[in-house]
């Protein structure tokens, strides 16, 4: 008789009451329905986001990118917070040692593949760490432990904040770094929803068939037009065009023209949104009855972050792609009469190193060059990595495009140049120094100028503002421009 008690006495120490049940199971059941409600928000704004009802949010607000930041920081405090002696002595140690090795090692990645050869703020580990942080120690939150004689999980809102701090760390991580460089500045432009007119919209608009009542569109307009590799074979993105207001009348075939280069790494369409080359050329366009150069948006890398430096190397023949094949879609597919006094080429970075050797090279075919955040000359980061995967190891060849060289040797009659660099982009504003004096021994008409922001699109989007105005000037109007030799301010 006593056994028996004694062991009913443990099956019901064992069991829980019936209230517990009914308490566990209700709980459970709110903590489903919370989760249903989770992923139906989530379905809504991904719908919402494809649908282009968020394309116009912004992202390089600064104050909630941080709010971001440090809100995901309090929701891995929360969720890390645990008295069991394991999960404080080995658990966290172990994961917070593993994230700093992959942010560590990723960094090492990415220097020695040469895919990013900018400085970067040091604060991108933490930022990027944190968010690593988040996805590993989300599952090590939410499972099951076994630490005595029955198995335990951590408490629901530990769990909660796991789960939650994986997108809001990700989220704020995302547009802290967005931030310092302006690449995508609102959630279109992250989703590509650019607005452009597909292929067979901008040939109908181009042929005048989709102009109701023969009235040109009253702002300029971005099409999905590329330009053919026929002669250069050379592997490529595909690229757009803003066609200004007067492509529409009847002086298209006299419009000036500007080639568009973006950097490594980056995407063709960050010219006309990140860079704003479509509103600038529309608010020019609206001041001057229509008439704006037509922007020419190509890839000249490949890929996103491809670079080629705009040479023909043995990754492509990418400088052959830019002065035969691109001329040829800008004559033929737009129709506008080739003039090298009118043609330009505006680059960014990457983009503004191959500006600058380009209009050098081939001055003949462009006499108008841009160059913001630029390097002196091509250059992969490493002097002989450059050679030998630039330029198949032919010291000819590198020396055949160097801007100081090429400008030391030859003459220029026509061709200006702009040189800008960002206020916190000191490399930038030490190059366009070198270069901006060697142009002007060589007798370029030359313009050199320092503005707000880094080597970010920040910069590049107020710089191309503020010189689009006189290069028009340069290109099409009355060559207002400074006496040879001598560099322009603005």
């Amino acid at each position: 008789m006593i056994d028996e008690a004694a062991e009913r006495t443990r099956d019901l120490a064992a069991s829980p009451p019936r209230g517990r049940h009914r308490h566990g199971r209700g709980r459970t059941a709110a903590m489903a329905v919370a989760w249903v409600a989770a992923g139906c928000a989530v379905a809504g704004i991904a719908q919402a986001a494809r649908a282009g009802a968020l394309d116009h949010v912004p992202l390089l607000d600064h104050a909630v990118g941080a709010g971001a930041e440090a809100a995901g920081g309090g929701l891995l405090l929360a969720a890390w917070w645990s008295r069991d002696r394991r999960w404080i002595t080995r658990t966290l140690p172990a994961l917070l040692l593993s994230i700093a090795g992959v942010v560590g090692l990723a960094a090492l990645v990415l220097w020695a593949t040469g895919t990013v050869n900018d400085a970067y703020p040091p604060s991108f580990a933490l930022w990027v760490g944190a968010g690593f942080a988040a996805i590993a120690g989300c599952p090590l939150v939410l499972r099951r432990r076994r630490s005595g004689p029955a198995p335990h999980r951590a408490p629901a809102w530990r769990r909660a904040a796991a789960v939650v701090a994986v997108p809001v760390t990700a989220a704020g991580a995302f547009m802290l770094i967005d931030q310092q460089y302006g690449i995508w500045p609102q959630i279109g432009d992250v989703l590509g929803h650019s607005g452009a007119l597909d292929a067979q919209q901008a040939h109908n608009l181009i042929d005048g068939t989709a102009t109701p009542g023969g009235h040109p569109p009253a702002q300029g307009v971005i099409a999905d037009l590329d330009a053919p590799a026929t002669r250069s074979h050379f592997q490529h993105r595909s690229g757009v065009v803003f066609l200004p207001p007067a492509y529409f009348g009847p002086d298209r075939a006299t419009l000036p023209v500007l080639v568009m280069l973006v950097g490594s790494p980056g995407t063709p369409i960050n010219w006309l949104k990140s860079g704003h080359g479509q509103s600038t050329d529309d608010a020019y366009a609206a001041e001057h009855h229509g008439r704006a150069p037509v922007l020419v948006v190509v890839d000249q890398n490949g890929s996103a972050t491809g670079d080629t430096e705009c040479v023909d190397s043995p990754a492509g023949n990418a400088e052959t792609y830019m002065t035969v094949d691109v001329p040829a879609f800008i004559t033929g597919t737009l129709q506008i009469q080739h003039s090298s006094s009118s043609w330009g080429i505006a680059g960014f970075s990457e983009g503004g190193t191959c500006a600058l050797d380009l209009v050098l090279g081939h001055p003949d075919i462009y006499q108008h060059a841009i160059d913001f955040g630029g390097d002196a000359r091509p250059n992969l980061g490493n002097p002989q990595q450059t050679l030998q995967h630039l330029f198949g190891g032919n010291v000819a060849a590198q020396q055949a495009h160097d801007p100081a060289r090429l400008m030391s040797t030859r003459h220029y009659p026509g061709v200006t140049l702009w040189f800008g660099a960002g206020a916190d982009d000191t490399r930038g504003i030490a190059v366009g120094e070198q270069l901006s004096a060697a142009a002007t021994h060589a007798g370029i008409v030359n313009h050199r100028f320092v503005d707000t922001g880094g080597h970010n699109w920040q910069f590049a989007g107020t710089g191309f503002a503020r010189v689009l105005p006189q290069l028009c000037d340069e290109m099409v109007v009355s060559r207002l421009s400074p006496a040879p030799g001598r560099p322009g301010r603005l």
